[in-house]
């Protein structure tokens, strides 16, 4: 799914979240969305999934019933039946759909089948995250929004669920924020950077790191440190 963006702006009364945020997001890429805390990042990824709406600007969709039946997404605050099994919670959210991708291949695709009985609450931080990209997979989404998915996790528990996006994020349009600058050169196709809710950069990472000859960490710090 392509989509872009024109002049987005989010304000709280005073307190600007989003200014003027205008971008093309290329369709069957993975996108990596970097910020200090306060950057405006889940703002942004909240009216690109039309949980908020712009102060003023627009998109190139209209996010409705239609636009969410494809999509799919992962907030940092996702919390799910912490009673319920595994599979219960697939076959509940499975429901919601009139087509859906069949429950076994989703545990098989994000290697959760092993778990499928266990409840929700007995998961490590690694797993519960891939029960709820499971969850954002069943109907097979044309656009995949990832708040912050790896935070907190070990560096295997992040490496495996990389794996995971990697091996969907080519057949969708997925975009996903990090704190993690190595692990958005490593699995990324374009970078999109903000402050102060302003777009800083914007360009495929491969762009970036041959024209500045430095890491995306290093970017990263030079544009973000406090002097």
């Amino acid at each position: 799914m392509k989509l872009s963006t024109t002049g987005l702006t989010k304000a709280y009364g005073k307190n600007v979240a989003l200014n003027g945020v205008s971008i093309d997001i290329p369709s069957g890429e993975i996108i990596g969305l970097v910020g200090h805390n306060g950057s405006g990042k889940t703002t942004f990824l909240e009216i690109l999934a039309g949980l908020k709406k712009p102060t003023s600007g627009t998109l190139s969709y209209k996010p409705n019933k239609d636009f969410k039946r494809k999509l799919g997404v992962v907030l940092q605050e996702n919390e799910f039946y912490p009673d319920a099994k595994v599979k219960e919670i697939l076959e509940l959210f499975g429901s919601f759909y009139s087509k859906h991708e069949s429950i076994d291949s989703v545990l098989i695709k994000t290697k959760t089948k092993r778990f499928s009985n266990e409840y929700y609450r007995n998961l490590s931080g690694g797993m519960k995250q891939r029960v709820n990209i499971a969850v954002a997979l069943l109907n097979a989404p044309d656009l995949l929004i990832l708040d912050e998915p790896t935070t907190g996790l070990d560096p295997i528990a992040r490496r495996d669920l990389w794996s995971l996006i990697s091996s969907v994020g080519h057949r969708t349009t997925t975009i996903v924020s990090s704190h993690y600058m190595d692990e958005v050169e490593r699995n990324c196709d374009q970078l999109v950077m903000l402050k102060r809710g302003k777009v800083l950069m914007n360009d495929t990472v491969s762009n970036i790191v041959k024209q500045t000859g430095k890491s995306l960490e290093d970017i990263y710090i030079e544009k973000n440190e406090v002097r």
